[in-house]
């Protein structure tokens, strides 16, 4: 008898359950509004901006910084944005209530290259060759990458890592500061970079993510996708759609086949500058397309060995009762 009540019971939450994921996934004509920035982060929407042009039920604004992108979000302008990963924990911590905000998914690995002006190549598998050097680095998260990668190659206190320089003076200083040899970019900044005319020519003589990926068994994640929490719990059904319609865009603009269409998709949504930097840059711009439990372990081994606050997985999106990881 009381077997026979267990089932009955776990039975009808069941029904009421189904009846929950059913009525939120009834038609849903809610406005999908994201929010992207110019560079790697915002790339893979390139062809969904393409595609939603007519589209009044999915809009896209692009911001100029993640401050600018996260400001628009508090105050309710989006609900889905386009950040650097490593954003992620401050904005979580900080944006609470019906702007509490979660991972939706991963959409670039690494994007970061070590430049040289004196045709200098590094192994990715042996770093021994920077002791001694000095590199200069524009941001605060470019350098704890590099830091991480340069302590598990035993050189953290032999190579010194200069931040005189922000992402808009180190390109001239590049050129006319003597003392720059070694800078460290992401794309699509190198390509502009390598394009630069100049009294000094510079060249890739590491790529940062095959250093990363020899000193640990988790990927680079420099990019991603938030969601407010209580957005995608209201509306699964568009979230899921978009999440499809989002993983076809990355990878379509990473198909080699599409390389030109694709460039001028990012230069029309304001993402790359000019279409000759997009064509050079897209290919190491390593898009990617990662939810679910992939996403969060992968962020969590990404965000421990920065140094940052572990996120617990519940932080991250993609885990619910009607199956929307």
């Amino acid at each position: 008898m009381k077997k026979a009540l267990l089932l009955i019971l776990t039975l009808a939450l069941l029904l009421v359950s189904f009846a929950s994921c059913a009525k939120k996934n009834a038609t849903d004509d809610t406005t999908v509004r994201v929010g992207y920035l110019s560079g790697s982060t915002g790339l893979g929407l390139s062809k969904m901006i393409a595609d939603n042009k007519e589209n009044e039920k999915v809009t896209f604004t692009k911001y100029n910084s993640p401050v600018e992108i996260m400001a628009a979000y508090a105050n309710g302008d989006i609900d889905l944005a386009a950040l650097p990963t490593n954003a992620f924990p401050n904005y979580a911590k900080n944006l609470t209530g019906s702007r509490a905000i979660s991972m939706l998914a991963v959409n670039t690995l690494g994007v970061l290259y070590l430049l040289s002006d004196d045709g200098a190549t590094v192994p990715a598998n042996d770093l021994s060759s920077l002791a001694g050097k000095t590199i200069y680095v524009p941001e605060q998260a470019p350098k704890l990458i590099l830091q991480h990668v340069l302590k598990e190659n035993g050189l953290e206190s032999s190579v010194t890592l200069n931040m005189e320089y922000d992402l808009e003076t180190l390109p001239g200083a590049a050129q006319t500061d003597a003392n720059v040899h070694y800078i460290l970019f992401p794309e699509p900044k190198v390509t502009a970079i390598l394009m630069q005319a100049g009294n000094k020519t510079y060249s890739i003589a590491l790529d940062l993510t095959e250093a990363w990926d020899e000193v640990g068994n988790d990927p680079l994640v420099q990019g991603c996708m938030v969601v407010s929490t209580d957005f995608a719990a209201q509306h699964p059904t568009l979230i899921s759609s978009f999440l499809s319609d989002y993983e076809a865009s990355i990878n379509w603009m990473k198909d080699p086949a599409n390389l030109e269409t694709a460039a001028q998709y990012a230069v029309d949504a304001g993402i790359f500058p000019k279409l000759p930097i997009a064509k050079q840059a897209i290919p190491r711009c390593n898009l990617t397309f990662m939810k679910g439990t992939e996403m969060g372990t992968t962020v969590n081994a990404f965000l421990s060995a920065l140094g940052m606050a572990e996120q617990p997985l519940s932080s991250f999106y993609g885990f619910s009762e009607c199956g929307l990881d």
